[in-house]
């Protein structure tokens, strides 16, 4: 909660303090805490479906988190939450995948590389080192392209409003 109050006054930032104290407490009062401190399915190419559904719970509740911290202020949240969960025929809709499927693809692709590079220091560490210098800058010289051209275009830092 205190780090809510640390990104500034306002609710949204509390209430986001909050929804992660939330999370974690029930590990820290049953000391369970330091229990998953190696590599998710280390030695591993896929997880088990028990690590499947952690990754994805916890990547649920993080990014349910988030919205209360991004929202302008706490009904913009609300708001945003209710619409994620009440229309789902949108979701079915696969023209909008199609429509944005070079992003997605290029998400599956840097997903790809973090899962198979995960039990190094950087994921993309893995990959390269073995190539001759001139494959391995041309990768990274893509990689470096591809990302400027699909970062957030007018989108400001967020650590830039405090």
């Amino acid at each position: 909660i205190v780090s809510g109050f640390w990104h500034g006054a306002n609710w949204t930032f509390v209430i986001w303090g909050a929804l992660n104290a939330i999370y974690f407490l029930p590990l820290l009062l049953a000391n369970k805490n330091r229990n998953n401190l190696e590599t998710v399915a280390q030695g591993s190419l896929f997880p088990s479906i028990r690590e499947l559904i952690q990754m994805l719970t916890t990547f649920l509740l993080t990014v349910l988190a988030w919205i209360f911290f991004r929202a302008n202020n706490v009904g913009h949240a609300i708001d945003y939450v209710i619409g994620l969960f009440s229309n789902f025929s949108s979701y079915l809709d696969f023209g909008v995948y199609l429509k944005y499927r070079t992003i997605f693809l290029f998400i599956a692709f840097f997903m790809s590389i973090e899962w198979l590079g995960r039990e190094q220091q950087f994921a993309i560490a893995k990959f390269g080192f073995g190539w001759k210098k001139p494959l391995r800058w041309i990768f990274y010289l893509m990689l470096a392209i591809t990302i400027l051209l699909y970062s957030g275009k007018g989108e400001e830092f967020i650590y830039f409003q405090f």
